[in-house]
């Protein structure tokens, strides 16, 4: 096995640590990585000159059997099953994984360079490869020497403290929440709840920050000038409100009407409501966002939106009003200018009771 690998991660979109860490699990769950060490999580200022966020980096040793082309690729899947976005160069991407050293293997081909060769120009890639490292290692001492070269210029790399760690706020701004409604946040029945929560807000808020729905499959159909809707409906979805951080949930109803015959698969529908349903929002911009993200992936001749909610901000406070329900309606292109065509997707769903118009 293969050993004195090290490779660096990297991420400036939504919750950078919550795809650091799921990365580093991910490689962790290969027959075929071992995980070494792990340094702690640092926070950099961009690079490239390009305004963003600043990144969360950190630096990872390991061994494993696979070649450096075989690692490369797996390293591909995993940026790729956490919806990997980057348009442009050095700007903002939700995880970013580098091959930086093979021991002392020097490489070059179209596809990987090792060592990488922004390796040395980059003080938030040698920070945290600096700490996992021993002495022995075939580029400590240019690493030590580089650090002390790049710290006199304008890159800035801070340690992030575990207790300044997203999921470590979480968990105590709940323990406080608790202890400000007058609970006991210490009390058998609680001492896990901020624990729970956290775990719970990365499931619940795992699209916050992202812009763009990437899950997706294009198919090419038979094109015509009479292409037929696409119709799926009572899609379940479940959100959070951001007014009150509160719950509300209903269904989808989703048409679109293709062009040049491209389709999208129908098992994506479901996945592009729950992205962007998985972060804070409104009914309203829900409704929106689905016709938007149709329309830059397909360019369909028209699509439209329905959906239907209930909210517990209606239900549980204020008005108190129960079995109350929201419908949102967004027509684009021929859906927006074709009544004959709107009527028939409305009398497809129906109406909230599931009844014809």
């Amino acid at each position: 096995m293969n050993d004195d690998i090290v490779l660096s991660l990297g991420s400036n979109i939504g919750n950078r640590e919550f795809y650091i860490n799921k990365a580093i699990q991910l490689l962790g769950s290969d027959a075929n990585i071992l995980i070494d060490k792990v340094s702690n999580f640092y926070e950099t200022s961009p690079v490239g000159n390009v305004k963003q966020r600043h990144f969360v980096n950190i630096a990872l040793k390991i061994a494993t059997t696979y070649t450096p082309e075989k690692l490369l690729a797996v390293i591909h899947q995993v940026e790729l099953s956490l919806h990997r976005t980057r348009e442009i160069h050095w700007g903002p991407r939700t995880l970013d994984i580098d091959i930086i050293f093979w021991g002392d293997k020097k490489m070059s081909t179209d596809d990987l360079t090792i060592p990488h060769p922004e390796t040395f120009n980059r003080l938030f890639v040698l920070v945290p490869i600096l700490e996992i490292i021993s002495k022995q290692f075939p580029f400590y001492q240019h690493i030590s020497k580089q650090i002390q070269v790049l710290q006199k210029k304008d890159q800035t790399v801070s340690l992030i403290k575990k207790d300044a760690q997203p999921k470590r706020l979480v968990e105590s701004s709940i323990h406080n929440i608790l202890s400000a409604i007058g609970d006991d946040p210490d009390r058998p029945g609680l001492v896990e709840t901020p624990d729970r929560v956290a775990r719970m807000y990365d499931e619940i808020f795992s699209s916050e920050g992202l812009e763009n729905f990437e899950d997706y499959k294009l198919f090419k159909s038979k094109s015509s000038n009479h292409s037929k809707m696409v119709l799926m409906k009572n899609i379940p979805f479940y959100s959070m409100c951001e007014h009150h951080m509160m719950p509300f949930w209903g269904k989808a109803h989703i048409a679109y009407i293709p062009d040049h015959g491209t389709i999208i698969g129908l098992s994506k529908i479901p996945r592009l409501v729950d992205f962007v349903s998985h972060k804070l929002g409104l009914q309203e911009k829900l409704t929106d966002d689905i016709v938007d993200q149709l329309n830059k992936i397909l360019a369909p001749k028209g699509a439209a939106v329905v959906i239907d909610a209930r909210h517990m901000c209606v239900e549980m406070r204020g008005v108190k009003k129960t079995d109350s329900s929201t419908r949102t309606i967004r027509f684009s292109g021929i859906f927006d200018t074709d009544q004959d065509l709107q009527m028939a997707f409305l009398n497809s769903i129906g109406d909230i009771n599931g009844k014809s118009i």
